[in-house]
């Protein structure tokens, strides 16, 4: 089977790094896709910046899903918040501060090769350019 996105949602900049006195700064960029295999990925995009200026990107990806060592299970869930509303930066941070510390995972599963590769190339074509804009949830 031909791995491809099904629906997805952007967060936008959900993050920056603190402004200080040190020329290195960081953004970053959470989108979340669900591939037609029915695995959820979490994508998130980091731009380094040295005084201002893009000098490097990152892509790291998971599954918004974890098993604790207690049993106890958490995972990202597409809600229905709506873009530039409290709801929906509420909707992403809910998730964000669920997610446990590795160490008490019941143990690290990251996406496989070519997941991956589907959701960096479907980000790359579909959502880089605009990747500050906020999406409602976007079923392909």
């Amino acid at each position: 089977m031909s791995l491809k996105v099904v629906r997805y949602k952007n967060y936008g900049c959900v993050m920056e790094s603190e402004e200080s006195k040190d020329p290195y700064d960081n953004r970053f960029f959470w989108s979340f896709f669900e591939l037609n295999n029915g695995k959820i990925i979490d994508l998130n995009f980091t731009e380094n910046l040295t005084n201002g200026v893009v000098t490097s990107i990152d892509y790291f990806l998971g599954y918004p899903k974890n098993e604790l060592k207690t049993g106890k299970i958490t995972e990202y869930k597409f809600g229905n918040a709506k873009p530039n509303t409290r709801e929906f930066s509420n909707e992403f941070f809910n998730w964000f501060d669920a997610c446990p510390p590795i160490k008490d995972c019941k143990e690290l599963i990251r996406p496989t090769k070519d997941e991956k590769k589907c959701v960096k190339e479907f980000f790359d074509k579909n959502i880089l350019k605009s990747k500050e804009v906020q999406t409602n949830i976007i079923t392909l």
